[in-house]
């Protein structure tokens, strides 16, 4: 449930499309039998939201990935009534989410830094405080590897466009617009785009 202490009027379309979100998410997810999808459901329902009432200023989508967003965006599969709420919501949510980079570790190439970005829709400086989750989109231009990481939090990916993944028990694959990821607690795990941009919405469970 989404909870706004002063529930403003014109934070109602935030609102609703912020419920629209999770409960598009879960229907997408519970098309996976696995324990690791269901949750992963269960997170995204019983988790509490509440929009950020601070005056805190957005870092914006920088305008050499702007371009990027909206192709991506425009070749989301919608071949469902789940997927296609999921992109109207995020057409409501971004203009107002804050994008951030992950910056490069002193053992990583630092060429991704600036090809990439998170828009933080829910969690640690997301629109939405969350205590419980933390859910973003990631963005990447085309021909951009994101490195070799892991953490302590499980992970879910909701593949929007193209492009390659690894985790460290199966390698490289495709997982294919639409497709979803999952990443075991501090599993090894990457992904790198193709000659498109790379979008996908993730969820981490704390």
């Amino acid at each position: 449930m989404i909870n706004s202490t002063e529930d403003p009027s014109w934070d109602q379309d935030i609102i609703r499309s912020g419920d629209l979100l999770r409960r598009s998410l879960q229907s997408v997810l519970s098309g996976n039998a696995s324990d690791t999808a269901q949750a992963h459901i269960a997170s995204l329902a019983t988790a509490q939201w509440t929009i950020r009432k601070t005056a805190e200023t957005s870092n914006l989508l920088p305008g050499f990935l702007e371009g990027h967003l909206s192709e991506a965006l425009g070749a989301a599969p919608r071949t469902n009534e789940h997927l296609v709420s999921i992109h109207n919501a995020l057409g409501t949510l971004l203009p107002h989410v804050t994008w951030i980079n992950r910056q490069a570790r002193a053992d990583q190439d630092s060429a991704f830094v600036e090809r990439h970005r998170h828009g933080m829709i829910a969690g640690p400086g997301g629109l939405f405080e969350c205590s419980t989750l933390t859910l973003g989109l990631a963005l990447m231009m085309p021909e951009t590897r994101y490195p070799y990481h892991q953490h302590p939090p499980a992970e879910f990916y909701l593949v929007l466009s193209p492009g390659d993944w690894y985790r460290e028990d199966v390698g490289w694959w495709s997982p294919g617009s639409g497709g979803l990821v999952f990443n075991p607690p501090s599993c090894v795990h990457a992904m790198k785009s193709t000659d498109v941009p790379l979008l996908a919405l993730w969820g981490l469970m704390h």
